[in-house]
């Protein structure tokens, strides 16, 4: 496999611990705190690296299952993010709905992985 994919696979775990730390800490704290934010941004650059990195190597959008799904968890966390900074300013990080909300996205972004994860391994074996 060429390196720009193992760099990708690289960011998109990087993503996926980094997303599920800020989510779920923030879920448990039931409180939107800064390093939630942090570490929440790290995730989703992360995972857009990783989408940019594999896009610059195929060298065009391949419209796959994988990558629909994809793109809309990307999309999601994105939203998600914006709405973090709002929450975050305005002081309503107690939002249920919010953290309802990151649980879905990130379960969409998990399942996403997984779909790459097994189409990368169909494609070595």
């Amino acid at each position: 496999m060429p390196i720009e994919i193992y760099i990708a696979t690289a960011l998109f775990t990087v993503a996926l611990v980094l997303y599920s730390i800020a989510i779920w800490s923030g879920r448990l704290a039931r409180e939107l705190k800064a390093w939630h934010l942090v570490v929440f941004s790290l995730g989703v650059i992360s995972d857009a690296l990783g989408v940019w990195i594999t896009i610059a190597w195929i060298g065009a959008i391949v419209l796959t299952p994988h990558a629909i799904f994809g793109f809309t968890a990307l999309a999601l966390m994105v939203l998600h993010f914006i709405w973090a900074v709002f929450t975050f300013q305005t002081g309503r990080g107690n939002s249920q709905r919010f953290h309802q909300f990151g649980v879905i996205v990130w379960a969409v972004w998990v399942l996403s992985y997984l779909s790459g994860f097994l189409t990368g391994i169909q494609k070595v074996l």
